[in-house]
């Protein structure tokens, strides 16, 4: 076997990089470079293209993302956004297989839903509907001390350095 050759070892699943014999094993070297180990030369086998090209692109993505970036907990606060006004609306699914699919349309509050689904059961004696809130929401950062009331939630955020 040639020094350079890409071969697997079943022993570790990984792809490493032929670099000579020490005793009864072989040495081999990882693909993108690293510590060297040892492995059976009754075990290993040339690597395939697809095995080659996989250990490839995991040694470049360990590169990429070493000790660039550092995530930390940051505590958030969920609230409504008082720039958005909620919707609400209603559509009747009563009526045959596929349902009636009248709807209310978007409204600001949800009494004037309510009174659309009063007058439609008038006229049409349908009595199912399926109801739906909308609103918009801002994570806000907590500052430090603060208490959380309310909705809140949390998770990771990139460390300001």
């Amino acid at each position: 076997m040639e020094t350079g050759t890409f071969v697997y070892d079943p022993r570790t699943g990984k792809v490493g990089e032929f670099r000579g014999k020490a005793g009864p094993y072989v040495m081999l070297r990882p693909v993108g470079g690293g510590r060297e180990w040892e492995a059976d030369p009754g075990l290993i086998r040339p690597a395939t293209q697809e095995e080659r090209v996989a250990a490839g692109v995991r040694a470049a993505n360990a590169r990429s993302w070493t000790g660039r970036r550092l995530f930390r907990y940051a505590p958030y606060v969920i609230a409504q956004d008082p720039t958005a006004h909620p919707e609400y609306e209603a559509r009747c699914v009563s009526g045959d297989e596929s349902g009636c699919g009248a709807t209310s349309g978007p409204h600001p509050a949800p009494d004037q839903v309510e009174e659309w689904q009063r007058r439609h059961t008038q006229e049409t004696r349908h009595l199912r509907y399926r109801r739906t809130f909308a609103d918009y929401a801002v994570l806000e950062r907590l500052s430090a001390g603060a208490t959380t009331t309310g909705s809140t939630g949390g998770g990771p955020g990139p460390s300001p350095r």
